[in-house]
């Protein structure tokens, strides 16, 4: 069922956008006198916390030469969850499309993403409140109480989406208790939530490159066949947007033979209706030729070589890639009737 394989890197793009926004974080050793003595920027890095508690409680004091303590202040986080957000889900029918045409003129898109809520924690670790507060509040101003960063979610669409990042709680812990050779650990720890979107495959799909509109009007009690508004009271007019499917032609010089340079598009059909012939009635295909290089019109046409001429199916609200608009108005009463000037 779910055999189309893709792979959008939506959870690793997600980590590293998480991970970057805090990794320019510095602190200060300050003198009395207010000379700064050092401005190193706070390590980070993935993963769980517990795993440098437990460095620190296995060796506080290191004895072995070969080996160094973990330094203090660094930073961990962690993606701990995820969780679908229905509120944010929109029609999953739409899609969005790409800017430029495959190699086989064909166009990618996409169908609407899935809304989920990734979860994260960010722990600070230091030896002395000084430093923790140092880090703390040079992260807290940036989210009342989202921060919102703007990703590349698929490298191959033109899709940008803006990802707010809130911050939903801050916890404090000193760990001050234990004997004089314990080493003190004070730990602040940061829950966000990250509004993410999770994306499909990238499908291909035909262009609709020209459409043509129908016009029909009729009082409602009968098929839309009359071109003419009659004094019936309630009219309706239906109007029909089908795809028209271009193609030049050779010279045609009162024929009804009409023949290409390539072959024709494989959904023109006997029957379909032909536009740009300069008749006043359009002709209709009465046959198509195996190789798809010609066809035969029902009415003789006289055409210069290169004429673009589109190709139209009957009209059917039922047809893939139908648009059908209702209009709905009354007679003014006025004893006129009112003729289309064009209903086709």
């Amino acid at each position: 069922m779910f055999g189309t394989y893709f792979y959008n890197e939506t959870i690793k793009r997600c980590v590293s956008v998480f991970g970057t926004m805090f990794n320019n974080i510095q602190f200060k050793k300050v003198k009395a006198d207010g000379t700064v003595l050092t401005s190193p920027i706070v390590p980070i890095s993935y993963g769980p916390k517990q795993k440098f508690l437990d460095r620190i409680a296995e060796e506080p004091n290191l004895s072995d030469s070969n080996r160094s303590a973990i330094s203090l202040p660094r930073m961990a986080f962690e993606l701990t969850g995820f969780e679908y957000d229905v509120a944010r889900q929109q029609n999953k029918l739409l899609r969005a499309h790409k800017s430029v045409y495959e190699a086989d003129g064909k166009r990618g898109f996409q169908y609407q993403p899935a809304p989920y809520n990734l979860n994260f924690t960010l722990s600070i670790l230091t030896k002395n409140m000084n430093d923790a507060l140092q880090i703390v509040e040079q992260i807290l101003p940036y989210f009342q109480p989202e921060y919102t960063v703007t990703m590349k979610m698929v490298d191959s669409m033109p899709d940008n989406r803006d990802v707010p990042i809130i911050l939903n709680s801050v916890s404090f812990s000193d760990e001050y208790e234990g004997g004089f050779d314990d080493r003190r650990i004070i730990e602040y720890t940061l829950d966000f939530t990250m509004k993410t979107y999770f994306f499909g495959p990238v499908y291909t799909g035909n262009l609709i490159k020209n459409v043509i509109e129908r016009t029909y009007a009729g009082d409602g009690n009968s098929a839309f066949t009359s071109s003419e508004i009659t004094q019936t009271g309630l009219v309706k007019e239906v109007k029909h947007y089908e795809p028209a499917f271009g193609e030049r032609c050779n010279a045609v010089s009162n024929s009804t033979t009409v023949t290409f340079e390539d072959a024709i598009n494989t959904k023109i059909s006997v029957s379909d209706e032909v536009f740009g012939t300069n008749l006043t009635t359009n002709p209709t295909v009465s046959a198509i030729t195996g190789d798809k290089k010609g066809i035969t019109l029902n009415n003789a046409i006289t055409v210069d070589a290169n004429t673009l001429l589109k190709f139209v199916g009957s009209v059917d609200p039922a047809d893939t890639f139908v648009v059908a608009e209702n209009v709905t108005f009354y007679d003014d009463g006025s004893g006129k009737t009112f003729a289309d000037e064009d209903n086709t």
